[in-house]
Parts: C-alpha cells; structure tokens; sequence
C-alpha cells in the first residue's frame, strides 16, 4: 500500500480545522452578555438602579437599554420563582425585596403582568385579596421567594431584575451549529474518499505485470565452429 496522497493530508488538516473551530461555538452562552444567567429560555439579570430610576416605566427602560428585548421580571412557574430564590442566595447580592413586573387592573380585577402575559403563578406570602388594591404592584422577597403587594408609588427599585428571552438566539445558534457539523461531516467524507481512491491506485500499480529478462547462451554446432548465440528470454 503506497503513502497516503498530499491531497488526502490537506483534507483531513482542513476537517480537523474545521472541527475544532466549530466546537467551541457549541458551548456559546446564548445570553446577552456573561451578567445574564441563563434559565429554560430565558435570561436573567441583576441591574444596579439609578436616581433617574422613580417607577416601573424607568425601571423597565433600564431593561430594554441593557439587552434587546429584555423587560422587568415576570415569573410563570415554581421552578422560575425557584431558581430566582436561589440566585439571591448564590450570586446576586441584592436588597430584600425585589419589584416585579406586575400592577393590579382595576378594570379586569386581576392582577396582570406589564409584557401582557398571562399570571400562570402566584406566591404570595399573606393570602391573596383584591380588596382596596388601587394602584397596586408587586415585590418578591429575596429570602424566601414569597410576593407581597405594595404601592407602585413605593417599589422598591435600588436594584431591578430583569429578564430577557433567548428563544430566538438559542435556534439560531443550534442551526448554525448544525451548519459547521455538516461542512465537517462533508469535509471528512471527501478525505476518506480521497485516500481510498488513492489507496486503490497504488494497489493497481503495485499489481501490474514487471517486464524481466534471462539471458542463456545455446552452443550450435557448424561445420566444426562454435557459434555461441544469445537467448533472450521473456518471462512475465
């Protein structure tokens, strides 16, 4: 079997190139920035609050101007609520109490989330009444995770947790990490291919038909002389 060919060399440089460039794209953070801790589809954020920050429509301008998209905390599930608890206790370092994005809709009687989805979770601490709630929001207690309602003249706002959606992000990463595994693939598969064609070629050559020559020399007698005549033999 002859040497692998220069070609099949630069093929599986090029695939192996390729694979490791795309590798590290496979454990890119989909977040905004390394601030935001990521959780199911969304993003999360701790933002220090300003003294140009006096309501929920300040506080959820500060979202929006630190990530595309990003908006004051809403939580829709136990596991949400959950992982926000968690994140007090670990990594952020934050007040008490924490605004949510929630306001009370004296028109529906309900409270409602200010992105406008709908209130799939509730954890308040002290029973929920919708009695002289007038110009009410929320808090969530950093501790213990539990809500309180709270004049939205009186949020607290010293620091704001705010959540971005990664949805988007997250499918364009994968198909564009689908995209460099395929070209990899590709790539790999023409360098096999590259060599086995040349292997087969080196086979061919190896096994063709080798031209040699014997000489033997053949003594005919003539009138009383000796002629010595060369005999050229062929033998494949």
């Amino acid at each position: 079997m002859g040497a692998p060919s220069p070609a099949s060399y630069s093929a599986c440089f090029l695939s192996g190139f390729l694979l490791a460039a795309a590798l590290p794209s496979l454990g890119t953070d989909a977040c905004p920035s390394i601030a935001w801790i990521p959780f199911q589809k969304s993003c999360y954020a701790l933002l220090q609050g300003s003294s140009e920050v006096y309501g929920m429509d300040d506080a959820r301008e500060l979202c929006r101007g630190n990530a595309s998209g990003a908006d004051i905390i809403t939580i829709n599930s136990k596991d949400e609520n959950t992982f926000i608890q968690n994140n007090f206790h670990s990594n952020w370092h934050g007040p008490e109490y924490i605004s949510l994005g929630m306001f009370f809709d004296t028109d529906d009687d309900i409270f409602k989330w200010y992105d406008d989805s709908k209130v799939n979770f509730t954890n308040w601490i002290e029973e929920e009444s919708n009695n002289e709630l007038l110009n009410t929001c929320a808090t969530m207690h950093t501790a213990s995770g539990g809500w309180k309602k709270v004049s939205c003249e009186h949020l607290p706002l010293t620091k704001i947790l705010c959540e971005a959606t990664v949805l988007y992000e997250k499918t364009r990463f994968f198909e564009t990490a689908w995209t460099s595994i395929i070209v990899v693939l590709s790539t790999i598969t023409v360098a096999v291919s590259a060599a086995f064609l040349w292997f087969l070629y080196q086979r061919r050559i190896s096994s063709r038909p080798r031209c040699s020559t014997h000489n033997s020399i053949t003594q005919i007698p003539h009138d009383n002389e000796t002629f010595f005549i060369d005999e050229v033999e062929y033998s494949a």
